[in-house]
């Protein structure tokens, strides 16, 4: 699975080409640092008489090149006083430092820009897979568990990929080790050395100030998309009605980007906090050689083999401890959080157009339904059995029926929200698994019981998946009888109606969606009767906008007041996903069945 991980990083080879090149520059110098601290040293308090009676001759025998490196740093370092050795020592010490942080900072930028652009790409895919799914897909999972998904899990697929493999146990034991030794050699040294921790502390104090701000917005843009993957996944049915699937993707991807440039600000300032960090360490390690040296050699409280080991072990110190700050415990739950990602990624979109699929031409005959059986993924019962029905061009048909009848389910199936199981739909003869599903979708509108609007402008919410011009928009919304009120907003068309349109009343939402509906002007309208859950004022508005909708449409009309379908041309009574009884009002009224039954039951709680 880590391997599949790292394949993400496949895209961006550039930068991490950039970044091992710093790395190997990062290594090199702390190789370099090494050697200095420990040769040059040596060098440097060794006796006069003992560098006097050093090898000169390169071709004596055992002569080693270790041999001839230490003696040619030696002659390039040991001029002038010891004094004088000693202060070039600690320039070149802090140049390499200098350089070699330098080099961690341009591999933690590289990196961390990778880092930054994985986690956009995983959530841009699971978006898209998202619109690509049917419903059934949403509806047997959580929106929770969906949305935590593309934002925790996939940060945690991030935290394994920033991680290395190095056990945190090791790198413990190594700094409690290297410190013993440090006071075992001198304590007083090492009680000077541990004065770094109150300047990195105020260091710390200072950039966390900083980073605060910046994760701030960071977790402000986090919430911009949870929003919209909640709005994907609470509007999914509006997106693929509207076929706006791509302009979905779009604005997804201005809002991921806006998200990426602000986590790479947070990364570029965390950082920095690393190397800084290290140099105020070294900073202080060249004060101590400093002291420790004029210690050994005017002084003579220290030998020079003790404080070449007290450097030494200084010096190796910050390795176990960078390697401890970058280390991240969760290794292995981002390797499982990957495979959750993966996992849902790896799902097939169930519903999809085949190769040879065909766009369907302007609706002109008929909506046929012949043996249809449908049943819910994980579910033995059947929602719809063995359904026949025609539905002709221009005819108003009515659903009714009890809850669970299978009504929804009906027409949710001719737009291919979901696939039959057997049987056949067709539209003027085509099967609609033949057709393409955005030429099919594009001709028919939906307004449902639930109204779905969007944390968006009155205008935009209007011309959802459709390029208009404001008079048009402007049309449908007078039509709607929604003009009046929306020129009562603060912003008038321009208003963000907030979550879930949560600024206006029912009916106003209801009327936006028939505004909607009117714009695109489908040839088709199903229709989830509107007025149920309003006031009785809001209901005649809501009526009367419907009553515009309906005009010159194929209508399918979803009842649950008996009394809205009256002048139906037909009407489908359902129970238990069948048709039991069918005809007009007048017929069914008056046949002793289940209409008569449901209409009785209506008007009786109505005196």
């Amino acid at each position: 699975m880590y391997f599949r991980l790292l394949k993400l990083i496949k895209p961006y080879w550039t930068q991490i080409t950039a970044g091992v090149g710093f790395s190997i520059v990062n290594v090199f110098f702390h190789s370099l640092t090494l050697w200095l601290s420990a040769s040059f040293i040596t060098t440097i308090f060794a006796n006069p008489e003992e560098q006097a009676s050093g090898p000169v001759d390169t071709l004596t025998q055992g002569f080693t090149l270790n041999d001839r490196i230490k003696q040619l740093t030696s002659e390039y370092f040991f001029s002038g006083s010891q004094l004088d050795a000693l202060a070039t020592l600690g320039m070149v010490i802090l140049v390499s430092y200098l350089i070699k942080s330098l080099a961690y900072y341009g591999n933690a930028l590289f990196t961390g820009y990778v880092q930054a652009k994985v986690v956009q790409d995983l959530r841009s895919r699971l978006y898209q897979h998202f619109l690509m799914q049917p419903l059934s897909f949403f509806q047997a999972r959580r929106s929770g568990d969906l949305i935590s998904l593309v934002m925790n899990d996939v940060l945690k697929v991030n935290a394994a990929l920033a991680t290395t493999f190095r056990p945190l146990v090791v790198e413990p034991l190594y700094i409690v080790a290297y410190l013993t030794l440090l006071f075992i050699i001198n304590w007083k040294l090492t009680l000077i050395s541990i004065l770094i921790i109150p300047l990195t502390s105020l260091f710390i104090y200072a950039i966390s100030k900083s980073l605060r701000r910046k994760v701030i917005r960071v977790q402000a843009q986090l919430g911009e998309i949870t929003s919209r993957f909640s709005e994907l996944i609470r509007g999914i049915r509006i997106i693929k009605a509207f076929v706006n699937e791509e302009n979905e993707q779009k604005q997804f991807g201005g809002e991921a980007q806006k998200l990426f440039k602000l986590m790479f600000r947070q990364i570029k300032l965390q950082s920095l906090s690393l190397p800084v960090t290290e140099m105020l360490g070294v900073s202080m390690a060249v004060i101590l050689l400093w002291l420790g040296g004029v210690q050994v050699l005017e002084h003579k409280t220290i030998s020079s083999a003790d404080f070449l080991r007290f450097i030494v072990i200084l010096f190796a110190t910050y390795q176990p401890i960078r390697n401890l700050a970058k280390v991240n415990i969760s290794i292995q739950t981002g390797v499982a959080a990957g495979g959750r990602v993966f996992e849902i990624l790896d799902i097939e979109p169930a519903i999809k157009d085949q190769s040879d699929s065909h766009a369907l031409n302007a609706f002109e005959k008929e909506i046929r339904f012949e043996a249809v059986s449908f049943a819910y993924d994980n579910s033995e019962m059947q929602a719809i059995k063995n359904l026949d029905t025609t539905i002709r061009k221009g005819e108003v048909v009515a659903l009714v029926g009890p809850s669970g009848a299978g009504k929804t389910t009906v027409v949710d199936l001719i737009p291919r929200f979901h696939d039959i199981n057997s049987g056949k739909i067709s539209i003027d003869g085509h099967d609609i698994r033949d057709l393409t599903r955005s030429s099919m979708r594009s001709q028919i509108g939906i307004v449902s019981q639930e109204t779905i609007l969007f944390n968006d402008t009155v205008y935009n919410n209007i011309s959802y998946g459709m390029e208009s011009e404001p008079a048009l928009v402007e049309a449908a919304a007078k039509k709607a009888n929604a003009h009046e009120f929306i020129m009562e907003l603060e912003d008038q068309y321009g208003t963000i109606l907030g979550e879930h349109g949560a600024r206006l009343s029912g009916g106003q939402k209801q009327r936006i969606a028939i505004a909607r509906a009117l714009l695109k002007d489908p040839a088709i309208l199903i229709l989830d009767e509107a007025t149920s859950a309003l006031d009785t004022a809001s209901e005649q508005a809501v009526q009367s906008a419907i009553d515009t909708l309906m005009k010159g449409r194929t209508v399918i009309v979803i009842a649950h007041r008996l009394s809205t379908i009256l002048n139906a041309d037909k009407i489908l009574v359902m129970d238990h996903g069948e048709i039991v009884e069918q005809g007009n009002h007048e017929t069914l009224s008056s046949a002793g069945g289940l209409y008569e039954k449901l209409y009785k039951l209506q008007f009786a709680d109505k005196r």
